[in-house]
């Protein structure tokens, strides 16, 4: 399980440090606040390091649909339609 939460502190800057700190990766958040993506564990951390933590999602891991990953073909393939009439350098 991985919870999305906000991370409180006495002031933004020290919720970033201690995020950063902790080397958890932040989510874009519309109004600057400091949103996070984290396992219970990380939770204990941040809770630990003094910051205050409202969970908003809690979020199940699973394995990835294997109808979504594209094999190297097809990759290949969806960038050269991506990129078609564009210029290319050619490699020496």
């Amino acid at each position: 399980m991985r919870f999305e939460a906000t991370v409180h502190a006495k002031d933004m800057e020290t919720a970033r440090d201690a995020v950063a700190r902790l080397d958890i990766d932040r989510m874009p958040d519309a109004e600057g606040a400091v949103r996070v993506l984290v396992t219970a564990d990380e939770l204990a951390r941040l809770l630990g390091e003094g910051c205050e933590v409202r969970l908003t999602h809690a979020h199940p891991v699973q394995p990835i649909d294997p109808s979504l990953i594209m094999d190297d073909k097809s990759a290949e393939s969806w960038l050269e339609t991506q990129t078609k009439g564009i210029t290319r350098q050619e490699k020496p």
